[in-house]
């Protein structure tokens, strides 16, 4: 193999698709790195763990000899960004086996690999069965809905986020036990999919840093144990969490009996400013909304208190609320608007921070006995 490429946007895509990589600790060496293929004028970049796969294409190259590579993923990486200039050439060397020539301004490294023949197969994109979805807004979708996701591994099936793929929506949603988000994206679902399945986590994170650039509009597939997704300049394949979610529509409070709205820069402010003054003890911040003004406390013995007050616009009965203030401030950092709206049924029912048309993060409250 021998092939020149613009040095800026194979160190591009090597970042994108290295959180597929497998940690240090697999059993299976080949796992640990990236496949560079040159074949019919496209040099590819493959990786995969055998739960995550990616392929991801090279545009602006030129290839003198087709062949493949298997290369050490993490440092091929640190190679491609620290070495200088706009290109570089990549080459096999004769001796010994397997190993790589890199060139670039002045530099001339060799890198030992593996046999590409023993890289695990990359599954294609199953583009027959898929629904498309515009890239931007599915990455602010996935991104706000994901941070409510638990990240304990005893709570499998909540593990990942959930899609529900019905007619031209999808609806995605996450819960930790302590949280729940939920939000609907408009689709484009011409065969009319009815899809159920649960995205990993990994998988997930993956995602949002590989979406980052691409077409406008990228593709969905479900198999019955994977998800796909084209994106323009590649494609990423993950196994789906098996089994059922939860029924997560019992959480969703029915009924509104308060309505606040605020400034989302006041309501951080505020919240950020109480939580200084809690300790891992007294994680609570006390919200009560009643008028036009809301007040937030907060105290810790060996710290000090806080009351803050900041103006609102109130609708409905008055509420004593309390929350843990570091989830909260997850949930408004989701929220893209600059007006939040929030929604209570009670100090002991889930409260609602809302943006957008149908996104909504619902928190658990703290009840003191």
């Amino acid at each position: 193999m021998r092939v020149r490429c613009d040095r800026n946007e194979l160190a591009e895509r090597l970042q994108a698709v290295s959180g597929i990589v497998a940690a240090t600790s697999t059993p299976k060496p080949i796992l640990r790195d990236y496949l560079l293929r040159a074949r019919g004028g496209e040099l590819v970049v493959e990786t995969t763990d055998l739960d995550l796969s990616s392929r991801v294409k090279i545009e602006r190259v030129e290839i003198e000899e087709e062949g493949a590579l298997a290369l050490p993923a993490v440092r091929l990486q640190s190679l491609v960004r620290e070495i200088p200039g706009s290109a570089i050439a990549i080459e096999s060397a004769p001796e010994p086996a397997f190993s790589a020539k890199l060139r670039a301004d002045g530099y001339d490294l060799s890198l030992l690999g593996d046999d590409p023949t023993e890289f695990p197969l990359v599954q294609v994109f199953a583009a027959e069965k898929a629904i498309s979805v515009p890239r931007e807004k599915f990455l602010e979708t996935l991104r706000r809905v994901s941070v409510a996701a638990a990240r304990d591994t005893g709570r499998y099936q909540l593990t990942g986020v959930f899609f529900e793929v019905d007619e031209e929506k999808v609806v995605l949603t996450a819960t930790d036990g302590k949280r729940l988000t939920n939000d609907v994206l408009r689709i484009e679902n011409p065969d009319a999919i009815s899809v159920r399945a649960i995205v990993p986590n990994r998988a997930v994170d993956a995602l949002l840093k590989i979406l980052t650039a691409g077409d406008e509009t990228i593709r969905l597939a479900f198999t019955e144990s994977e998800i796909q997704v084209g994106f323009g300049y590649g494609e990423f394949m993950a196994k789906l969490i098996e089994g059922s979610y939860p029924d997560y529509t019992v959480a969703i409070p029915k009924e509104k009996k308060t309505k606040v709205t605020a400034k989302k820069s006041d309501l951080l402010a505020a919240v950020r400013s109480a939580s200084l003054v809690t300790d891992r003890d007294s994680a609570t911040v006390c919200f009560s909304f009643n008028g036009d003004v809301a007040s937030l406390e907060s105290r810790a013995s060996d710290i000090g208190e806080s009351k803050i007050q900041i103006p609102v616009v109130f609708e409905g009965e008055p509420v004593e609320i309390r929350f843990n203030p570091v989830y909260f401030l997850d949930a408004l950092r989701t929220i893209g608007e600059e007006q939040v709206r929030m929604e209570f049924c009670g100090p002991d029912r889930p409260g609602a921070i809302r943006g957008g048309i149908h996104y909504r993060h619902l928190l658990m409250p703290l009840v003191v006995g």
